[in-house]
This record gives C-alpha cells, structure tokens and sequence, in this order.
C-alpha cells in the first residue's frame, strides 16, 4: 500500500524580515520581494525540523521549474497542495542559500490577489513567506517532528503568520518613495533669520507706498500746468 503523505506548512517568525518590496524603473516597474524563506535544522514553531539535506534536495529540483517561470505563490495557504492560478499572487524567481538559511526572491504578481498583497504591503502590513509542501516525517525523543527523505516542497505562499524564524520580509522604497521634498518649518528658522525677513519685508512695503505717493502727486501738478 502506498504511504499517504501529509500537508505541511512552515516558514519564519519573529518579525526579523518582511516582504522585501523595491519597485524599480530598470525592471519594468516590477514589484519585488526577497528575504529569508526557510531555515534548515532548526525547530519551528510547529516543533518541526528540516533537515538541509532534505530541503536542499528540493531546492535543486525547483530550479528548473523557477527557471521556467512555473514556481508560483498564493495569499494564504490553501487547504490542499495543488496550486490555484485563480489564488496566485507572486512568483518565486530565485533561490539560494545562506549558511542554514534558505533565502528566496520574487515578483508580485498583476492578479486580483497579487494587487491585495501589493496594497497590504504598501500599507505597511506585515506579510510573511510559509513553505507548503507533502511528506511524512519521525518524531525525535523531545516530540519534534523531523521532515523525512519522502519530502516534497511544492511552492511558498504568502501568509500572515509564518512559523520559521524570521521569515518575515522587509519593504525598501522604491525610487519614487525615496523622494521626500525638504519641508522647513518655523522651529528650523532663527529668531535672527525671522526678523531680519520682516524688515526686509517692512523696507520693501514702505518704498512701495512712497513710490505710489510720489507718482499720485506726480500727476496732480502736471495736471494744474
């Protein structure tokens, strides 16, 4: 009989990161993301470990599926491990390792629920990254779950609470957000500097209205010649 496999989802907590946006013109106005999506041997809060070798494994069988443009995302998990297009939101465009972490890059999608991740980001919302895949695992002496050889990573979606260490990712400003105009207030003024502008002021006034006069009297004696 074939062994059943069970739906795991897992990813990072703690508010280390969060999705990691930059909007940039040289990409064609794609809305990006990077961080921290996986973290091998190290108990998540589902008191589950991945194994590097196991999750490596599936690394290296993503490539190709990333390098098709083929590795997409949803805003939550769904219940099962197929992977809606109607639900998608991003897509993974890389992965990589760093030490024990496995990092990830991505593009946000233009779908109705990709626009939704879009505008809870640039809201400021924190969003997280969560693995979903299938397979079974062994519990350890201390009750921990550790992911078995049988371990299938499908995809990585977009969630609200994420479960590995630090799998929150961080927004950048994109080019247009790094513009902020200087605006100077009166705390940023001098006394000096502010009476200085009201003479300048008054000088400027008191010339006028004498020129007035003048030109008023002016034409008043031209006009009794």
């Amino acid at each position: 009989m074939e062994e059943k496999l069970s739906l795991f989802v897992d990813s990072c907590d703690n508010g280390g990161f969060y999705l990691n946006l930059n909007e940039s013109a040289t990409d064609k106005g794609l809305t990006k993301f990077r961080g921290k999506f996986q973290e091998a041997e190290a108990i998540n809060k589902n008191k589950r470990i991945y194994p590097f070798a196991v999750l490596d494994e599936n690394v290296k069988k993503l490539i190709p599926v990333i390098e098709a443009r083929g590795l997409i995302g949803e805003l939550d998990h769904p219940t099962d491990s197929i992977v809606h297009f109607e639900k998608c939101s991003h897509i993974i465009t890389k992965l990589w390792w760093e030490g024990q972490n496995l990092m990830g890059e991505g593009e946000i999608l233009n779908t109705p629920h990709g626009r939704l991740l879009k505008s809870l980001l640039n809201d400021g919302v924190r969003v997280g990254i969560s693995s979903r895949g299938v397979g079974n695992g062994r519990n350890d002496e201390n009750g921990i779950l550790v992911i078995g050889e049988s371990y299938k990573l499908i995809t990585f979606d977009a969630v609200a609470d994420p479960s590995t260490h630090s799998a929150f990712q961080e927004k950048v400003a994109s080019k247009k957000e790094n513009y902020n105009p200087i605006k100077i207030s009166s705390n940023d003024v001098s006394n000096s500097a502010i009476q200085e502008s009201v003479k300048t002021s008054r000088k400027q006034a008191l010339v006028a209205c004498l020129g007035g006069l003048i030109e008023c009297h002016k034409k008043n004696i031209l006009g009794k010649i």
